[in-house]
């Protein structure tokens, strides 16, 4: 039998792209969502609102009757664009619980199903979770615990691979979903990355057992720079995002 796919958030943007990637390799593709991605994207969907605690289990209940899961791709998420000082404490929580708690939770209830397969959980976390992004302070947050849950269930879990996945700005239309009240400002990378790109390094990241990948690859180098000139990345920041 094709190997097992499950991947979060399917229906649009990287999931929707990283559900094609998959199935193109083989795979059997299983979309959990709450809208009903295309014909074609999936060879499963699960119409599941992750953040529902009692949704959540029956899909969890749907995925432990598979024979085996091999990708457990925990990709859906929300973003905010605001200061802290202007995100709603409902926005926060909400924000906070599909960032963050979904990925920890569904992973959880499928470990038992993920050591026995030895597979492989991709988590998308976010160039934001390394680096402190003003006016998304909530979701570098959830991004960063993201980023922590992969490096100790990488430890704790010998029989399970984990790699964690560290976008930059990739032309998702994520802005248009977010939370918040700011206009995203418009930087030399905006739009520059297609989801489909970062597919085919997800899914060698995935072939390669890579620990991370920090796409654009360029990043790497920005965020160690900026980490070095605190001083000097703030102060751009307040003019980037006119505090």
């Amino acid at each position: 039998m094709n190997k097992i796919a499950v991947i979060t958030g399917a229906t649009s943007g990287l999931g929707r792209a990283m559900a094609g990637k998959f199935k193109a390799q083989g795979f059997f593709v299983v979309g959990l969502s709450r809208h009903q991605p295309e014909a074609d994207v999936c060879d499963r969907w699960i119409k599941v609102d992750l953040t529902d605690v009692a949704e959540r289990s029956v899909a969890v209940e749907e995925l432990i009757q598979l024979p085996g899961i091999d990708v457990l791709v925990n990709n859906a998420g929300v973003g905010a664009y605001a200061a802290w000082g202007e995100l709603s404490e409902n926005d926060l929580r909400q924000l906070m619980e599909l960032d963050f708690f979904v990925p920890v939770l569904l992973t959880k209830a499928l470990l038992p199903q993920l050591r026995r397969s030895k597979a492989t959980v991709v988590n998308i976390s976010s160039v934001a979770g390394l680096l402190p992004v003003a006016c998304m302070g909530a979701y570098s947050a959830g991004k960063a615990a993201v980023r922590m849950f992969s490096e100790t269930l990488r430890t704790e879990e010998r029989e399970i691979k984990v790699v964690t996945v560290y976008p930059g700005r990739i032309n998702t239309g994520f802005g248009s979903r977010a939370y918040g009240c700011r206009q995203v400002p418009n930087t030399p990378s905006h739009g520059s990355e297609t989801p489909e790109m970062l597919a085919k390094k997800v899914y060698r990241a995935y072939k390669c057992s890579r620990r991370q990948l920090v796409y654009p690859a360029w990043y790497r180098l920005v965020i160690g720079v900026l980490l070095k000139f605190p001083g000097i990345y703030e102060r751009g920041s307040r003019k980037i995002w006119k505090i």
